[in-house]
């Protein structure tokens, strides 16, 4: 049985290279433990699938009544960190609650929202939280303006508002090809998984299987961030889903080299696969759809791998 897995996983892994990128996956059943790995120690750059950590800590806190869910709080989209959704994308001020912010995080992978949560619940404590929970490759270093900042000065940018101008293609000509430039892209921070937000295919499954078992904080945590995760707008991996199944998941996307998800499937008897899929295209922006189709093929993949062992 090993080395038909093992000779799976390869199928699997050649059709994520025929799509145009590398990938390391885990997908774990939550059941019997059994899993399908490719490359799954391997660090990876999480993106906005670290929002699940976020998320995470704060119903925690909610449930230890550390926070109020029902605070509120004045948000002007000028001062907030970008994104192409959620509040940064406003017009107008606004007030929202925190557990409509993190509402926002997940569901529409809102930017601004996910920055004012980190600062709340704090960036030691979710750390510290991944690694009680045994992830321990697992780090969150920074928030996502702190990222997109950092990303735009090494690309040679003043800060990201800028860099986003130049991509928009305000600045000029010669800003724009230089806003895009693969090697700069390539050698910032952001796209070094042993600098930036991180962590392995194998701590996102186990981290998951914490979570679907109330084992990562209290059950109404637990529960909250399960409710939360099946909210998603968008998804990949659940574009191959069977007839009666579910998904609860985060995505994750950066400057056009980066796509990934994580999440839990459920299928119409019950039995709950974790999946984390991490890619990395081979040339930016370039066979978007394929790399996207084949996160949600891959998946189904491994999961009919192993059910198939039964």
């Amino acid at each position: 049985m090993g080395s038909f897995l093992h000779r799976s996983a390869d199928a699997i892994e050649a059709s994520f290279v025929q799509a145009g990128c590398d990938v390391a996956l885990h997908v774990l059943d939550l059941d019997t433990g059994a899993e399908v790995a490719i490359h799954p120690d391997r660090a990876v750059v999480l993106a906005s699938v670290f929002k699940i950590f976020v998320a995470l800590e704060f119903y925690a806190q909610v449930a230890a009544g550390r926070l109020d869910p029902a605070e509120r709080l004045d948000l002007n989209p000028a001062e907030l960190t970008a994104g192409p959704t959620g509040v940064s994308s406003f017009s107008d001020p606004v007030r929202m609650s925190l557990r409509d912010l993190a509402r926002q995080m997940m569901s529409v992978s809102d930017n601004a929202a996910t920055d004012l949560l980190l600062a709340r619940v704090g960036r030691d404590r979710i750390n510290a939280r991944l690694h009680a929970c045994g992830c321990l490759e697992t780090v969150v270093e920074c928030d996502l303006a702190t990222m997109f900042d950092e990303m735009a000065i090494e690309i040679g940018f003043a800060d990201y508002a800028e860099l986003a101008a130049a991509r928009a293609g305000g600045l000029g000509a010669d800003a724009l090809a230089r806003s895009n430039d693969r090697a700069l892209v390539d050698r910032a921070t952001a796209f070094d998984p042993t600098r930036t937000n991180r962590s392995t295919p194998r701590d996102m499954t186990r981290l998951l299987r914490a979570a679907w078992r109330d084992e990562a904080a209290t059950p109404d945590a637990c529960a909250a961030l399960r409710e939360v995760m099946a909210q998603q707008v968008s998804t990949r991996l659940g574009r191959n889903l069977p007839d009666g199944a579910t998904i609860a998941a985060k995505t994750g996307s950066l400057t056009g080299r980066v796509r990934n998800e994580a999440g839990v499937i459920t299928h119409a008897d019950g039995r709950a696969f974790a999946a984390a899929v991490f890619t990395r295209a081979h040339a930016p922006f370039e066979q978007v759809a394929a790399i996207e189709a084949e996160i949600g093929k891959g998946a189904a993949a491994a999961i009919d791998l192993l059910r198939s062992m039964d």
